[in-house]
């Protein structure tokens, strides 16, 4: 399988990429709990008759454009609510006004 693995569908599906050591590859973790889920991510698999059980946090998934033009909005709004609020504080300290 060449490329990041398929989302399944039910499941939370975040990524953690684990660098190769010889510097060829990575080693990709993909969450097996429910989506949405809280606390830490966790893959189960099992190597040579063993289980393998691998906990962590964050997601190193790209995040998606439209979730990032969604954020940049959100910011804007943010910074255009700031500014009102210093422009509304100044105005109240100005003895001209």
């Amino acid at each position: 399988m060449f490329g990041p693995p398929k989302d399944v569908e039910g499941q939370c599906n975040a990524h953690l990429y684990i660098a190769d050591d010889h510097g060829d590859n990575r080693a990709t973790m993909c969450c097996q709990l429910p989506k949405g889920h809280e606390g830490t991510h966790e893959e189960v698999f099992y190597r040579e008759g063993r289980e393998v059980r691998i906990y962590w946090n964050g997601d190193e998934r790209p995040v998606e454009e439209d979730e990032r033009r969604r954020s940049e909005k959100r910011s804007e709004r943010t910074r255009a609510r700031w500014r009102k609020e210093a422009e509304e504080w100044r105005a109240a300290e100005d003895p001209r006004e």
